[in-house]
C-alpha cells in the first residue's frame, strides 16, 4: 500500500503501475482503446450515481460521512486509472496534452475578457478571437475537443 509521504504520485507512476498490474494478469489482450473507453464510461456512471440524488453539494463535502468520502475516492480513482490506461494505449502523453489544453483555454478565455462580460458573451468573443488569431497563426481556430 502507498502511504502518505512515500512519494509523489505522477501520471507516469500511475501509468507504470497500471501497465504492471495488467501485464501480471495478462489483461493487455482486453485493453483495446474501445474497451478501455467503455470501462471508463461505466466508471463515470458509477461516479455520477454518488451525486445523483444529493442536489448541489458544497465544496469540501462538509456533511459527508467518512465512508461516503472513501467511496467517492474509489470511484474517482477508477475514472482516473482508466483514463491513464486509455491515454497510454493510444500513445498520448496525458500530462502534456492536459497542459496544452490549459494553454489553449487560456487563449480562448483570456482573463481580461472573463471579468468584463457574461459567460454567453465570453463564448462569442472567444470564438471571434480564435477566428481573428487564425488569420495570423495559420490554423483554422477550431477547438480540439
Amino acid at each position: 500500500m502507498v502511504k502518505e509521504g512515500d512519494h509523489s504520485v505522477t501520471l507516469d507512476l500511475l501509468k507504470q503501475k497500471m501497465a504492471e498490474f495488467a501485464k501480471e494478469r495478462d489483461w493487455g489482450q482486453f485493453h483495446s482503446p474501445r474497451n478501455l473507453l467503455l470501462a471508463l464510461v461505466g466508471e463515470v456512471g458509477e461516479l455520477s450515481e454518488i451525486f445523483q440524488w444529493k442536489g448541489e453539494v458544497p465544496k469540501g463535502l462538509p456533511d459527508w460521512k467518512d465512508e461516503e468520502r472513501v467511496h467517492l475516492g474509489e470511484e474517482l480513482s477508477d475514472v482516473l486509472l482508466y483514463l491513464v490506461q486509455l491515454s497510454d494505449v493510444c500513445g498520448i502523453d496525458l500530462g502534456r496534452a492536459a497542459l496544452r489544453k490549459v494553454e489553449l483555454n487560456a487563449l480562448k478565455y483570456p482573463v481580461s475578457l472573463s471579468k468584463l462580460v457574461s459567460s454567453k458573451d465570453q463564448e462569442v468573443i472567444a470564438n471571434k478571437t480564435l477566428v481573428d488569431n487564425s488569420d495570423t497563426s495559420g490554423t483554422d481556430g477550431a477547438e480540439s475537443g
